[in-house]
């Protein structure tokens, strides 16, 4: 027997994209739903058993119900054995669940299990060999995770597949830097007598590149969600083999990018290819940010306003900070604005002698504000 399980996680429906203008926001927040509902027909396509979301399939426990009835439709629309959604720690569930969890659950078929409580869901009933062995989060933050029990919970010796779902870091990773959102300890994760692990909370896929004898895996998220995740938004699809060997491909299921540059310009050079290398191609799916600094020769700093001018055209939304560009003043530049011997002239040449190129650029700017 061969098990096929569609693994995404932090699909964050709901998130608002406050910081963005008015007209694009309402496209990035439907982009989220477009990626689930993605997901949902590539594990169709691929005929898997089970598709898991690992955590924050929510971006709060506070989403319109619109929303939540919308995302249970989505999932539901899996034609696998079953699809099981484990709550994170946007998305958390208590003793008391939030109105979102009842409002989910009173929309989907009895084929879509919301992994509410930390136990064993035996899926045999969904005719899958296979125990889940589910760790939802309780809480927005914690320091310790809930796979504590599992390493010490009885093994049904009947099941061919143990399985673990949680949401958390793995300890000492850059994910994991507070330390406060469900650290698991790899070695916890090892010795845990479990098959695989599917995991979520880290935006970013791992393993990086996976090879058969790999058991933890996180997804990243289907969607990109903002200028700290660099990567296209994607999800694992995992074939795992009665010797526990797995298959893992990993698949696009995103549509826009997020891309953040700090670019170092010196000459006209830099600036060509800085516009070539975004506006070859189609880039209007692209969100660019760029954080400009280094020092440009006059004929190129005159160019820039074009040049940003060209990237808006391209891009489907573009972002520029140039507070740390300026241009090269040189001698000949003062020379031929100035007059020989006017008190402009004379000031800004000693500042050129002096190797102070920002006080220089202080001085010249306002000289050239008093002028106009």
């Amino acid at each position: 027997m061969r098990l096929k399980i569609f693994l995404t996680a932090d699909v964050h429906l709901g998130m608002k994209y406050s910081g963005y203008p008015a007209n694009i926001q309402p496209c990035l927040i439907k982009a989220r739903f477009d990626a689930l509902r993605r997901c949902v027909k590539i594990a169709n396509k691929n005929e898997c058993d089970i598709f898991a979301v690992a955590g924050d399939l929510f971006d709060s426990r506070y989403i319109p119900h619109s929303d939540v009835i919308k995302a249970a439709r989505i999932i539901d629309g899996f034609e696998g054995r079953v699809a099981v959604v484990l709550p994170g720690n946007h998305d958390f569930i208590t003793a008391a669940p939030a109105e979102m969890w009842k409002i989910f659950q009173q929309n989907c078929g009895d084929d879509v299990l919301v992994l509410s409580e930390k136990r064993i869901y035996a899926l045999s009933e969904f005719g899958l060999s296979v125990d889940l062995y589910a760790a939802p989060c309780d809480a927005k933050h914690s320091e310790e995770s809930r796979i504590d029990w599992i390493s010490d919970a009885e093994k049904n010796s009947s099941a061919l597949f143990h399985i673990g779902i949680a949401h958390g870091t793995l300890e000492g990773t850059a994910a994991d830097i507070e330390g406060n959102y469900y650290p698991m300890a790899l070695q916890d994760l090892m010795r845990s007598g479990l098959d695989s692990w599917l995991l979520g909370h880290v935006h970013k896929p791992y393993p990086g590149k996976p090879g058969a004898v790999d058991r933890i895996f996180y997804p990243g998220v289907p969607e990109p969600d903002g200028f700290d995740c660099r990567g296209e938004g994607g999800a694992w699809q995992l074939e795992i083999d009665e010797d526990k060997n797995t298959r893992s491909e990993f698949i696009s299921t995103g549509m826009y990018r997020f891309l953040h540059e700090e670019p170092e310009l010196k000459n006209t050079g830099d600036l060509d290819r800085l516009r070539d290398k975004y506006t070859s191609g189609d880039l209007s799916r692209y969100l660019v940010k760029f954080k400009l600094s280094g020092k440009l020769p006059r004929e190129a700093y005159e160019k820039l306003p074009l040049f940003i001018e060209s990237l808006r055209d391209k891009l489907y939304y573009f972002e520029v900070s140039a507070d740390g560009l300026s241009e090269n003043i040189t001698p000949a530049d003062i020379d031929s604005e100035f007059s020989q011997g006017s008190f402009p002239h004379q000031l800004l040449s000693a500042l050129a002698d002096d190797e102070s190129p920002e006080v220089l650029q202080i001085a010249y700017d306002l000289i050239r504000e008093a002028r106009i």
